[in-house]
């Protein structure tokens, strides 16, 4: 927008530095990816995931279902938000998640629902999103890169993820796997084997989010076996927590 938009953002940022002690807090989000390259912007991905983990922070902005609220409109599931934001984590994202309201200014009960689901499971999990960074690689999946070179716009292409789905966050000495679908007997997360051009570390302890008891596991040049407790801690994304695999 020429002068006038560059005008609209240096404004918003020196504004922001005076209020914050010279720090800039402010975020402009941008569609355009050259812009993000320069540090003008962080790049905003409407309704889609990039490729691989992106070099620098960039954003995915989404709705439950039509930007607008609409009567008898077909909203996302919870299991397919969870999927999504974890997965748009886990490649050094951000997920912008919208609730289209109606005229009354409350959000209509299966809204309500969807929202008290996603918030269970962030009681439980949030811990491997809030603060996190990605790690080497944002995790496997059997078919995680086969979506369009265009981002934008792809998020219908994606299907539920499942036990054979893993992606990885990072905070502190701490990694964090979340394995997409309970396992039925258990889990072995390859990316995490030893002698590898990953260089993962000596593990010493694993866990998992939301459950008390020892979690019974192994590691070796297959990856780190994880033997699948009696009980699920939520319904969709697990999340075990690694010490010890972050290497050099």
């Amino acid at each position: 927008f020429e002068d006038y938009g560059l005008s609209i953002i240096a404004h918003l940022h020196n504004t922001s530095a005076r209020r914050n002690g010279d720090r800039v807090e402010s975020v402009y989000t941008c569609k355009r990816v050259e812009d993000s390259e320069q540090g003008t912007a962080t790049l905003d991905i409407e309704r889609g995931i990039v490729r691989g983990v992106w070099p620098r922070p960039w954003q995915t902005d989404t709705c439950i279902g039509q930007w607008h609220y609409m009567l008898s409109q077909q909203y996302k599931r919870p299991k397919t938000i969870v999927d999504m934001l974890v997965d748009i984590v886990s490649r050094n994202g951000n997920l912008m998640l919208n609730f289209p309201l109606p005229a009354r200014g409350m959000l209509d009960l299966e809204e309500l629902a969807v929202l008290a689901e996603v918030t269970k499971w962030m009681e439980v999990n949030s811990e491997g999103i809030h603060g996190t960074r990605p790690w080497k690689i944002f995790g496997e999946s059997p078919a995680a890169e086969k979506s369009a070179e265009d981002a934008s716009f792809n998020e219908n292409k994606l299907k539920d993820m499942t036990d054979a789905d893993v992606r990885f966050t990072t905070k502190g000495d701490a990694l964090y796997a979340f394995v997409m679908g309970w396992p039925e007997y258990k889990t072995v997360i390859k990316p995490l084997a030893t002698h590898t051009g990953l260089r993962v570390g000596k593990i010493q302890n694993v866990e998992l989010l939301g459950f008390d008891g020892k979690i019974d596991w192994s590691h070796d040049d297959s990856g780190l076996t994880i033997m699948t407790p009696a009980k699920k801690p939520c319904d969709y994304g697990y999340a075990f927590k690694i010490r010890g695999a972050i290497g050099s």
